[in-house]
């Protein structure tokens, strides 16, 4: 040992954290490090002793000796495992933390170490000193193998033929220099990615197929020993396992395990000649012929690794895939899956052989999606018909995690016409048909206990409720493409079984059911259910009609003849089911709801069709009952969806019902004028008028912009009203009106501040009556009536048609006249929320009161612990406690303030109109963000969504005079709330205590990373014209020839300044889809600022600072990436600044070393950004003595046994559905915008 000692590589000490006990005789230091780990491990040592120890034994591993100290320890079979460990660690924190600051012979001794130690493993000693070992191993490859290092492949093939578990060190370092050099973003891999890349390919790969692929390769590597290669050694492996008695001999399976991962790690990457050469897929079949469990697993994951690959050549499709489809290969399939199925329970699931079906279901993914590709080049002799039969069979398997691959991969076999005219697949379109329209039912709202084998199997597979909705949405979604693609090949006979199984179901809602009661009326009941899975084949059905009608064309007569066959038969359809009387609200709302897709899409030349339902809509009458609370909703969201069906008619068909407008006049008057409808549903029949007077082409000009004219003149009217402005003239007025002038007072007196829960204190008759004057007076507000009227006149209507001119030039008039008000009504709705600006008089205890009456009730999906049912019932039977006053008085001023943003998004549609107002601009930013920062993250996303049509409308001429006051005012808001708000969340996170109850934490930051999203959604948008124009654009608003408007706003300082204030702080926020957003949005204005300007100096001091701080903190391991690839970005903009911030950070302070690695960076290839990334994160790894990518490693959670497939159907909608207490209604931000 003392020999070793003397000519041991020593690390560099470790800079100041070198402490002065590690110096002195090597012996002792040795002799200490042995007392440090006893006293770690001995029961009898106190915590404290503990924690010294450990510090010890962190600081043992600087010392200059570490190394050698390391590998006598290891070496040392006498000592326990746990100290060998220790010595193995000590040897990986000198290789990579020290390995830059070795000499050649320092370097070529720790080789040595790990060579010796690999060499010397020994059967009995634990599993996990042999990985370190294969870990040391590779640590020390990526940094000097072929270079340094060139008999390192010898000395594995010698390893190799030793033992098997000497067997098993190189399996793993095959595996893992795979996985870093090729799969993984490994830093150190990456630094010498091309050279490691080269040397893999070359001793995996034989001689042969090399000199016949790569005929100019660079001859002189030089690594490799022997001709065959490792492919070829791995696979001869498997065939020496079989031959032994696996069964009872577990090394044996367990060589066979790990030789299986060594290749799938390498198919990937390798050259697939190589694949074929070595006869991979033969030897891997061979594995999943053995009838053990995880052997067959690997298998499967070998075969899934092959297929993975996208961009098949033809011969290499014929060479390794074709294989697959030969009959013995699709028989091994279908035995090995049929055998899964034996006795799977979902009462006792095999978790093994359950893993294996769902493996085997994610490779028949793989493989149909390959003939949906290339089926001509399937040769004959193929077993088609089999792989088919095997891809139906796995559709419908009980279990919808190991369905879903395969249905996905239907919906895109069916689309191909070789596949979908095969006789074979011919006559699998009943059963997919029948799986299809079965599994179209909302499993989620079956109740936990139902006795449902798919719904238990599905609880057994997704433990988290928003996981679940977002995988069940994407089954359903891939039933109705399977049902609208098989409507779209055979659709007479499709639809005649759809259309005859609705009939039947609709004629038997009720069998052995009592009839209907409102008292026991449910949302989710068993008949809604079945209803609203029919409706949805119905609709997939019907798009699939739409797509064959669009595909045939002009074509033969026939093909007219077939439609008008169609068509007749939707339309007795229709008339049968408009004749029938549904008493259960819910499905009525779901009848009509289809009943207008058939009118306006299928039928949408059969007008007598639309008058029909529309008679069926005006006469459709549920009698509410308000002592069912649930029922009497469900009426009155009825008479809703009957409305705005009505308004989309109107547009359709607004000829055919002017013609018989006289009578329809007369029949909406008459409901108008019933005393018991509302005042909401007398505006929308008012609208119904309008549309079908704005939208006919029949009218003269002149007497259609009269009649308009006369109805806007309502709106136009109460906006200018004198009385009304006064009313609103100030705060104080502006509560007079909505009759809170005196909320205080009623607040304090009926002493809400004394009462914990508000939902169970009964509210006062004096209250209740404050409660419907508030109510009362909010509905004279002229809000409805412009939002209704609004609506009428842009919903679906494209610019530059005869109705929008027409609808423009009217509101031309009225806008000018309303925006005043309009403004107001903003920011005192706004204000409202703001408690230091409008509630400060109050004393401190009435403050908090407030505080309480604004803050909402949520309702969000995954989070919330009661069903939304629950809360609404919860919500609808306080609304005569102190909780409905105050979600009175909040929700209230809500709908004041989100009525007047859709006012605002409205005018927008008028372009010139409202944007080239003069003096516009600045009020209008005061009044949207003169007070936001009061406002909730919640509300404040709604006034974002807002704001962001307001921006992206703006015509260019008109942005320097629209544009600088709204980016100004809204990024300011955004970075004061968003930063603060993450803040409180960290402050919450920190203070919390274990048995807290989290959920409105969980809310509060669920909500948070939607606004902080949807806010740097819209920075991509304003500075990457690439989103700009890939954002959706219902209405056509875009000048095509129109600059783009990151082009304005990079050219106006003043408007960016903001925008990167508000990245910087972003870049900070704990949201890992934001700052990689964030940060990908920076890349692309780096070189727009290589000249000296503020800007580049922002970015190369604040920005960076950052990207940096982030960079090294655990929570953002997930985005290092894109992080380093910022901070190569700015280092390559300047050469001075970045470098003395980086000396200046701790343990950076070594010039030489940071001088070395910047000059390695700038002469990099640019373009190469692995590389780049690779020297930065090599670069700063030295920040606190820990490498950035070892960062968060420990603290994240073990990853989930799923593959990247099923994350992809279990990936959670970015925006989580939120629901309020006072709106049912009103789901999310994006509802704000539908009439």
């Amino acid at each position: 040992m003392n020999a070793a000692a003397d000519e041991s590589p020593q690390t560099n000490g470790g800079g100041e954290a070198h402490h002065e006990q590690l110096t002195g005789d090597s012996h002792a230091h040795l002799s200490q490090v042995l007392e440090a780990l006893q006293a770690i491990y001995a029961p009898t040592s106190s915590n404290e002793t503990r924690r010294q120890a450990t510090e010890y034994l962190e600081q043992a591993k600087r010392h200059p000796e570490a190394p050698s100290h390391g590998h006598a320890l290891a070496r040392d079979g006498a000592q326990p495992a746990q100290l060998r460990y220790y010595g193995l660690t000590m040897l990986e924190y000198a290789i990579k933390y020290s390995w830059d600051e070795f000499t050649v012979e320092q370097a070529t001794a720790v080789r040595g170490y790990a060579i010796e130690l690999a060499q010397n493993v020994s059967e009995s000693e634990p599993v996990y000193i042999r990985n370190k070992v294969a870990q040391l191993w590779t640590e020390i490859a990526k940094r000097s193998w072929g270079a340094e290092w060139l008999d390192m492949d010898e000395q594995l093939v010698a390893l190799w033929t030793t033992s098997l578990h000497h067997q098993a060190v190189v399996l793993y370092v095959l595996e893992m220099l795979s996985e870093e050099v090729f799969n993984r973003e490994d830093a150190t891999a990456g630094l010498r990615g091309s050279d490691l890349g080269r040397a893999c390919v070359e001793i995996f790969t034989p001689l042969a197929v090399i000199h016949e692929q790569l005929p100019t390769r660079e001859k002189s590597l030089n690594v490799r020993c022997g001709d065959e290669g490792w492919l070829h050694r791995l696979c001869n492996n498997l065939g020496w396992c079989w031959a032994q008695d696996y069964r009872n001999q577990e090394p044996v399976r367990t060589s066979a395990v790990k030789t299986l991962h060594a290749l799938r790690a390498a198919m990937p990457w390798i050259m697939p000649k190589a694949i074929a050469a070595t006869q991979v897929i033969e030897a891997v079949c061979k594995a999943l012929a053995v009838p053990v469990v995880e052997i067959q697993i690997a298998a499967v994951e070998t075969l899934q690794s092959i297929y993975n690959r996208t961009h098949l050549h033809d011969d290499e499709f014929v060479e390794l895939v074709c294989p697959m489809f030969t009959p013995g290969s699709v028989a091994l399939l279908r035995e090995v899956y049929n055998w899964t199925l034996a006795d799977m329970n979902v009462n006792d699931i095999d978790d093994q052989k359950y893993m294996l079906c769902k493996r085997l279901s994610e490779l028949a993914n793989s493989l149909g999606l390959f003939i949906e590709q290339k089926p001509q080049l399937i040769p004959e002799g193929s077993d088609l018909a089999g792989i088919f039969g095997f891809l139906y069979d796995i559709m419908r398997n009980p279990s919808l995690v190991v369905s879903i691959p395969v249905l996905h991969c239907w919906t895109k076999l069916l689309r191909s016409s070789i596949v979908r005219d095969a006789d074979v697949v011919n006559s699998m379109v009943g059963g997919l048909l029948e799986t299809c329209c079965a599994r179209l039912i909302r499993y989620e709202t079956l109740p936990e206990d139902t006795e449902n084998v798919t719904l238990r199997f599905l609880n057994e597979d997704i433990d988290t409720v928003p996981e679940r909705h977002a995988f069940l949405g994407n089954y359903r979604r891939f039933c109705a493409d399977v049902i609208e693609v098989l409507v779209r090949k055979t659709p007479v006979e499709a639809m005649d079984h759809i259309l005859e199984q609705a009939t039947d179901m609709l004629q038997n809602l009720y069998r052995d059911q009592p009839p209907f009661q409102r008292e026991s009326f449910t949302k989710n009941s068993p008949q809604v259910l079945q209803v609203d899975a029919q409706v949805t084949v119905i609709e997939a059905a019907l798009k699939g009609y739409m797509k064959w009608q669009q595909g045939q064309g002009e074509q033969a007569s026939e093909t007219e003849q077939t439609r008008n066959t169609l068509e007749a038969s939707f339309e007795q359809w229709g008339s049968q089911i408009l004749q029938a009387q549904f008493e259960d609200p819910e499905v009525a709302r779901k009848i009509i709801s289809l009943m207008a897709t058939l009118s306006t899409k299928a039928l949408g030349d059969r007008p007598g069709f639309a008058l029909n339902f529309l008679e069926y809509m005006l006469t459709i009458r549920l009698a509410d009952d308000t002592n069912y609370p649930q029922y009497s909703d469900a009426v009155k969201d009825l008479e809703r969806i009957c409305s705005l069906e009505m308004q989309k008619l109107a547009m359709k068909f607004a000829d055919d019902f002017m013609n018989v407008y006289e009578q329809l006049e007369a029949k909406i008057n008459e409901m108008i004028n019933d005393p018991t409808t509302d005042e909401r549903q007398r505006m929308a029949y008012s609208a119904f008028l309008f549309i079908i007077i704005h939208r006919c082409t029949t009218l003269e000009r002149s007497t259609q912009e009269g009649r308009m004219r006369q109805m806007l003149n309502r709106v136009t009217d109460a906006w200018r009203n004198d009385e009304f402005t006064d009313a609103i003239s100030s705060f104080p007025s502006f509560c007079n009106v909505l009759s809170m002038g005196q909320l205080p007072e009623f607040l304090s007196a009926n002493n809400f501040r004394g009462i914990h829960d508000w939902s169970e204190q009964p509210l006062p008759s004096d209250g209740q009556a404050l409660q419907a004057s508030i109510l009362d007076r909010s509905q004279h507000l002229p809000l409805r009536l412009t939002k209704t009227l609004l609506a009428a006149s842009t919903e679906k209507l494209r610019d530059g048609t005869a109705a929008y001119e027409t609808a423009a030039v009217l509101w031309a008039e009225a806008i000018p006249v309303m925006l005043p008000n309009l403004l107001q009504l903003v920011s005192h709705a706004q204000a409202f929320n703001d408690i230091d600006s409008n509630w400060s008089h109050l004393p401190v205890e009435l403050q908090q009161v407030i505080r309480r009456v604004l803050t909402d009730r949520f309702w969000q999906a995954g989070i919330s612990t009661e069903s939304r049912d629950d809360f609404f019932a919860r919500v609808s039977g306080s609304k005569s406690t102190y909780e409905g006053f105050a979600s009175t008085v909040r929700g209230t001023v809500r709908q004041i303030r989100e009525s007047s943003y859709y006012i605002l998004y409205s005018l927008t549609r008028f372009r010139d109109h409202f944007y080239g107002i003069q003096d516009l601009p600045e009020p209008l930013s005061q009044a949207l963000f003169g007070h936001a920062g009061a406002l909730t993250a919640h509300h404040l996303s709604v006034l974002l969504t807002v704001s962001t049509h307001l921006i992206e409308g703006c015509p260019a001429p008109l942005r320097p005079q629209f544009l600088p006051p709204m980016i100004h005012g809204l990024f300011r808001e955004l970075d004061r709330k968003i930063s603060s708000e993450w803040n409180e969340v960290a402050r919450q996170v920190a203070e919390s205590g274990h048995n807290d109850n989290l959920t409105d934490e969980m809310k509060t930051e669920s909500i948070l990373r939607q606004l902080t999203y949807s806010a740097v959604s819209l920075v991509a948008v304003l500075l990457d014209s690439r989103q700009e124009f890939a954002r959706p654009d219902d209405h056509t608003r875009r000048d095509a020839n129109a600059p783009p408007m990151c082009d304005f706003i990079l050219a106006t300082p003043s408007v960016l300044e903001p925008i990167l204030l508000f990245c910087n702080s972003t870049i900070r926020v704990r949201d890992t889809r934001s700052v990689i957003t964030t940060v990908r949005v920076l890349r692309t204005l780096l070189p727009r600022f290589k000249d000296a300007s503020p800007i580049r100096d922002y970015f190369c001091n604040d920005i960076l600072k950052s990207a940096i701080t982030s960079l090294h903190e655990p929570y953002f391991v997930d985005c290092q990436k894109e992080l380093a690839s910022l901070i190569a970005g700015i280092i390559h903009l300047d050469e001075d600044t970045p470098r003395s911030i980086i000396l200046s950070l701790p343990g950076m302070g070594d010039e030489y070393r940071v001088d070395r690695r910047l000059a390695k960076l700038r002469g990099a290839n640019k373009q190469d950004e692995r590389m780049q990334r690779s020297i930065v994160l090599d670069l700063l790894s030295s920040i606190k003595g820990v490498s950035i990518h070892e960062q968060g490693r420990i603290q994240r959670p073990p990853p989930q046994k799923r593959s990247g497939l099923m994350e992809q159907y279990m990936s959670v909608d970015p925006q989580p559905e939120i629901v309020r207490g006072t709106s049912p209604g009103l789901v999310g931000v994006a509802d704000m915008f539908e009439s």
